[in-house]
């Protein structure tokens, strides 16, 4: 049901989850290799114009548990989604609770501060807009 919910929210509100097309990571139908390839491209380039390329890289694979949900809201609220749907997906992410289960013993019920669904249709769309820059940035 959750995941039904999901594609209806994303249908309404997919214009305020955008992100920059630099960004490959997280988005359908993009991989490593479209980013390899640009960046290959984007520094042969540079060489050939005869100028010394310095990169750095950033590792995202923990970025689902690492995504603070305050955050999240201020980028969306930048975004001018709607003070509805705003609160919607705030008491989304006020309500995530979770258990520890080791062997055959489970922990107390904690509240997560932290963090998406992997399993989440709108976690990708999150992490491509928490670890983003806004497209104004980019103008």
């Amino acid at each position: 049901m959750k995941l039904v919910y999901e594609y209806c929210f994303l249908n309404k509100l997919g214009d305020f989850l955008y992100s920059s097309s630099n960004q490959f990571g997280f988005k359908k139908g993009l991989d490593c290799n479209h980013a390899i390839y640009t960046v290959r491209k984007i520094v042969d380039k540079l060489i050939k114009g005869g100028n010394t390329v310095n990169m750095c890289s950033v590792d995202l694979s923990k970025a689902f548990d690492k995504v603070n949900h305050h955050g999240l809201l201020i980028k969306l609220m930048r975004r001018n989604l709607p003070v509805n749907f705003l609160g919607i997906i705030e008491r989304w992410l006020s309500v995530c609770y979770s258990v520890v289960k080791w062997n055959c013993v489970f922990s107390y019920v904690f509240g997560v501060k932290f963090g998406v669904s992997q399993g989440s249709v709108l976690s990708r769309f999150f992490i491509c807009i928490i670890s983003g820059r806004h497209l104004e940035q980019w103008k």
